[in-house]
């Protein structure tokens, strides 16, 4: 797929790299495989992996270490650009990332990834983020839950309803959606796919919702939205108020504060 990976750190150990995806089509990319263990972080946008007959939606919330030697494919899941952090390991150095699996990340989580990278795009502490990358990996993945995989007819139901709430969230400013409007997506009942869906997320999908709104709202300070309002309005909050209560319930800090350490 057409792409342009940055650089962001060379070291013996991993190569870390922000890799931008341009294709927009809706068919599945050739097979790739990989060379070396390789981890897929979100950083914007979605992509939906398939892989030993499994299909794993990359959104904002999930991270996948892909095995080496293993056939997979790519497929673009909304009509936007999409851009991954990719952390592979060196020749001789898989044992430096997790072992082959997918998470689901937290905003708490993707918070410290996020001014991690942007610490390495600037330079900063020098050689030493290479080493401080697998330090930080093993650290918060654990805090991470599984992601789920499209497994029987329940997990392709959530499947859709995630993919649902992926493109409206990143359609900001559309029209407003509910629940319901995802069960009617993932053609079940409310009632059904309440249920599917904390059993395969370990997440309620309200919960999920607010995951990828958070997310989102990460990734628009990071690109130095001034305007809290109008982005409580985008990401479809009451208010500002309860945007920003939102934010510090779930990352600890105010949305101000994590625009100027994202944007300092």
């Amino acid at each position: 797929m057409p792409q342009d990976r940055t650089l962001l750190q060379h070291s013996p150990q991993l190569k870390v790299e922000r890799v931008l995806l341009h294709e927009r089509g809706v068919q599945w990319s050739p097979s790739y495989q990989v060379a070396t263990q390789r981890l897929v972080l979100p950083a914007s946008g979605a992509t939906e992996f398939r892989i030993a007959g499994q299909h794993i939606l990359l959104d904002g919330l999930t991270a996948l270490c892909l095995p080496t030697g293993v056939p997979y494919q790519m497929k673009p899941c909304a009509d936007a650009t999409r851009t991954s952090i990719v952390v592979s390991a060196q020749p001789g150095m898989s044992h430096t990332l997790p072992p082959p699996d997918a998470w689901l990340l937290t905003p708490r989580v993707l918070w410290r990834l996020r001014l991690h990278w942007r610490a390495l795009a600037r330079g900063a502490a020098g050689a030493r983020l290479g080493d401080s990358t697998q330090a930080l990996l093993q650290a918060v993945l654990p805090l991470a839950g599984p992601a789920p995989r499209s497994e029987g007819r329940s997990a392709a139901a959530v499947q859709r309803a995630r993919r649902f709430m992926v493109e409206r969230t990143a359609a900001m400013g559309a029209t407003r959606w509910t629940l319901d409007d995802v069960a009617d997506a993932a053609c079940a009942s409310p009632f059904h796919l309440a249920r599917c869906f904390r059993q395969h997320t370990g997440l309620s999908l309200h919960g999920y919702r607010q995951r990828l709104r958070l997310t989102t709202a990460l990734q628009r300070l990071e690109e130095g939205e001034r305007d809290l309002a109008a982005l409580a309005h985008d990401l479809g909050y009451s208010s500002q108020s309860h945007f920003g209560a939102a934010f510090v319930r779930e990352l600890g800090i105010t949305p101000a504060q994590a625009r100027r350490e994202l944007t300092a």
